[in-house]
């Protein structure tokens, strides 16, 4: 086992041995995760007696986690990115269960960069982990300035000569005039804007360096900004073909959440390749469960082999194909939000959550519960045919945790003469 894969190891066993024992509130110890703030990540410990929240758009934060799904003997590492969510309390929020891990871009993530070294940062003609062209780049770093989430991150894309804060405040105002004038604040990204032609003046000369930099050294966070410009800016370039769709799966009393998380990828995918042209006529006529199935993935495969069935495009198909069941989550819920414009959407979904204190009802449950009024169910142990004594399981967690931590302690010994040995042979 090389080094890399034993660090991920140690990482993985020490993450599991925090959970648990924070889990079961016996042991005095913390746990951390990551704090999403304006332009970097830090640490704090995790207070698990600080009050409820009520989850709402403003206060979830959505933490991308990379995972290395190459074989042992590949050479190099295969990123998928699976997400985690936090709320303002530094606390992971537990989701419905079986919901997708992925993102709704990863049907095009796989397609445009998935076996590349530097997925998120790569910068050749095509930029990032959506192979956005430079126009789209530079939009991307511009969209970044104005959100607080990002803007110390992208503030490195630009030099700030004289003139710098008033071409962003300029870039403000002239989006307000396309918002009141003509209903789209978006405009203002779109060529032939004066206010962006001012702006991108001010774009780094080495901007394709800072951008393979960021892409490892700030891998999480640049991944989000990416997806988050694509959601809020990009697809609102094909508005039209994407409120076809939208208006077709109603004329079928479907609403939008309700198509699969994968099937919208693949959506986006075609987007990205060429917008969304087409794709409101192939679901014409066609009930929920059609959608939703092997046979449509198959159907927007054959309907567009250029995004789909040609070089890596095969891989954005498997994808869809492994997992098209799989249903919405937080993270989903929140991008189609954004991608319709639709806070709605998010909002009802987090109301509903706030229905599952115990992790055992479904999304469609908590919806009848949530609508009848109903009180949010709680666990009986006292009256559940699983319980036991509270000393079989306090045995039972301190066995657990015992051999957690023998092997979190073995894991360290094994990467301690890992790097003994590679100091002795370098020197």
């Amino acid at each position: 086992m090389n080094k890399e894969k034993l660090l991920e190891k140690i990482g993985k066993l020490k993450n599991k041995l925090s959970k648990h024992l924070l889990k079961t509130g016996i042991f005095a110890i913390t746990a951390t995760a990551p704090v999403h703030t304006a332009g970097f990540e830090t640490n704090v410990v995790k207070d698990k007696q600080a009050p409820e929240t009520t989850l709402s758009a403003d206060n979830i934060y959505i933490s991308p986690e990379a995972v290395n799904i190459a074989a042992d003997n590949h050479p190099n590492p295969i990123y998928e990115f699976t997400n985690k969510v936090y709320d303002q309390n530094n606390r992971e929020v537990k989701d419905f269960a079986d919901v997708t891990k992925y993102s709704l871009w990863d049907c095009s993530y796989k397609r445009e960069v998935g076996n590349e070294k530097n997925p998120v940062g790569v910068a050749k003609t095509f930029y990032g982990s959506l192979q956005f062209n430079r126009f789209n780049a530079e939009n991307m770093a511009i969209y970044g300035l104005l959100d607080p989430a990002y803007k110390n991150l992208a503030a490195k894309f630009f030099v700030k000569n004289a003139g710098f804060d008033n071409a962003v405040e300029n870039f403000k105002k002239s989006a307000k005039n396309y918002e009141k004038n003509f209903g789209d604040a978006n405009l203002v990204y779109h060529i032939g804007s004066a206010a962006r032609k001012s702006l991108t003046k001010y774009i780094s000369p080495n901007f394709k360096t800072i951008f393979q930099k960021e892409g490892i050294e700030n891998t999480q966070q640049f991944l989000s900004l990416q997806r988050s410009y694509a959601a809020a800016v990009y697809c609102s370039f094909d508005a039209k073909n994407l409120n076809k769709i939208v208006a077709t799966l109603a004329a079928s009393n479907i609403k939008p959440e309700q198509v699969h998380p994968a099937i919208w990828g693949m959506f986006l995918a075609k987007h990205i390749k060429g917008g969304f042209t087409g794709i409101a006529g192939l679901l014409k006529g066609k009930k929920l469960n059609q959608i939703n199935s092997i046979a449509f993935v198959d159907a927007m495969a054959s309907k567009y082999p250029d995004v789909f069935k040609q070089n890596s495009g095969k891989e954005s198909y498997k994808f869809a194909k492994e997992h098209y069941k799989e249903t919405h989550s937080i993270t989903t819920m929140k991008e189609l939000s954004v991608i319709l414009n639709k806070p709605e959407i998010l909002n009802h979904y987090l109301k509903c959550l706030s229905m599952n204190q115990n992790r055992s009802i479904s999304f469609e449950q908590a919806q009848e519960l949530l609508f009848s009024g109903e009180p949010t169910p709680h666990l009986n142990l006292e009256n559940s045919m699983q319980s036991v004594s509270f000393q079989q399981e306090l045995d039972k967690v301190r066995r657990k945790s015992t051999q957690l931590a023998h092997k979190v302690r073995s894991q360290n010994v094994a990467l301690n003469e890992i790097i003994k040995h590679k100091k002795d042979t370098s020197r």
